[in-house]
Order: C-alpha cells, then sequence, then structure tokens
C-alpha cells in the first residue's frame, strides 16, 4: 500500500504545483501536455494523444476544445478525411511552451536532485513500465467486465 500511496500523494501535489505555476499562462495542469506535444509535433493528429497520453477520448475533445477557444492551438481538418484533425501551435503556445519546459524542468529537477544520473534513468523507466503495466490490466478488466 506504500507505493499506491506515494505514488497519489507525489501526484496530487505534482499537480497542485503545476496549476500555481500554469496559472498565468492561464493553462492548468491537464492542458500543458498537448501544448508541448503540438509544438514539438505541428500537425499531429488529435487521435495521437490516445496513444500518447491514455486519457479518455472526450478529454482530449475538451482539452482541445478550451486551447482552441484561448488561442493556443488551431485545428485543421487532415486532407482525405474530415473526421480527422490536425493541430497547429499559434504564436502563445510557442511562447508559453518555453515557459512550461522550464516550469517542467525545475520540478522535474526538484524530484530527482538527490538521485545521480543512474538512478533518475532507472525511476523515470520503473515509472514508465509501472503505469503500462497498471494501463494493461486496467484495460483487460474493463473488456473482460463487458465481454
Amino acid at each position: 500500500m506504500e507505493i499506491i500511496k506515494w505514488l497519489s500523494i507525489t501526484a496530487r501535489y505534482t499537480r497542485i504545483y503545476l496549476d500555481k505555476e500554469l496559472a498565468p499562462l492561464n493553462l492548468n495542469s491537464s492542458q500543458y501536455m498537448y501544448v508541448i506535444r503540438v509544438c514539438q509535433e505541428p500537425g499531429i493528429t488529435q487521435d495521437r494523444f490516445l496513444k500518447l497520453f491514455y486519457v479518455n477520448p472526450s478529454n482530449i475533445t475538451r482539452s482541445l476544445a478550451r486551447l482552441e477557444k484561448d488561442g493556443f492551438i488551431r485545428r485543421e481538418s487532415y486532407p482525405g478525411d474530415r473526421r480527422t484533425w490536425r493541430l497547429w501551435p499559434t504564436r502563445r503556445a510557442i511562447e508559453a511552451n518555453k515557459k512550461i519546459q522550464k516550469i517542467i524542468a525545475d520540478m522535474e529537477g526538484y524530484l530527482t536532485d538527490h538521485l545521480d544520473n543512474s538512478q533518475a534513468r532507472w525511476l523515470r523507466e520503473w515509472l514508465e513500465d509501472a503505469g503500462k503495466k497498471v494501463i494493461l490490466q486496467t484495460s483487460k478488466d474493463f473488456f473482460q467486465e463487458r465481454g
């Protein structure tokens, strides 16, 4: 129970920190990752976020609609498939992305400042593996219940 407890506490307080730091940019801890990714991959499709972030499609749609309304992204229909949207960063997103990157780097630095490089790498790999195992198990349970 201790691992789950501390993962939950870390996630909750990281979100609180991010919400506070991102507020001047008119972003929150649920939106920043979309801005980063659209800036990294201009023209990314909306569907790609399903595989990147493992969140509900309605959450993706809601977040992207808000980012578009607030002037962070621009949507264009995908040539050949009008149901698919390509996303482009606006100047506002590009400027915000620089600040977001610093906020994220500062927090990750704070979380790992007592670790050497190999320990920090191990922690990142462990968290990724743990997350994928939980996603896999949750997906299996989800589909078995509807079987």
